[in-house]
């Protein structure tokens, strides 16, 4: 009976982890910034890479512009899946990349 109850418990924690794991914001390096068509695309540290939209609902951090970002700025970010696009719900700039 232990053996059961403890089985479950270190389910339900791992199942509770993977949760955490999945709303955790992202992070990363842009690597292009279309202004056109309102869209960014990030790449993470291991290589992972997200095409992500800006709309009007986007929280731009730090009083942060669409105009502002540039090709290398590091970013944080968290998002929502809609019409099977990434939008952004909240984007703070961590780094400004450095002028060539």
């Amino acid at each position: 009976m232990k053996v059961k109850l403890w089985s479950a418990l270190v389910a339900a924690l791992f199942v509770s982890a993977l949760a955490l794991a999945a709303d955790k914001p992202h992070e990363g390096k842009l690597i292009r910034v279309d202004p056109d068509q309102k869209m960014l695309t990030v790449q993470g540290e291991k290589g992972d890479q997200w095409t992500l939209f800006v709309d009007d609902t986007t929280k731009l951090k730090n009083g942060l512009t669409f105009q502002e970002l540039r090709t290398g700025d590091s970013v944080h970010f968290d998002y929502i899946e809609r019409d099977g696009k990434m939008y952004v719900t909240e984007l703070h700039r961590t780094h400004k990349a450095d002028k060539d």
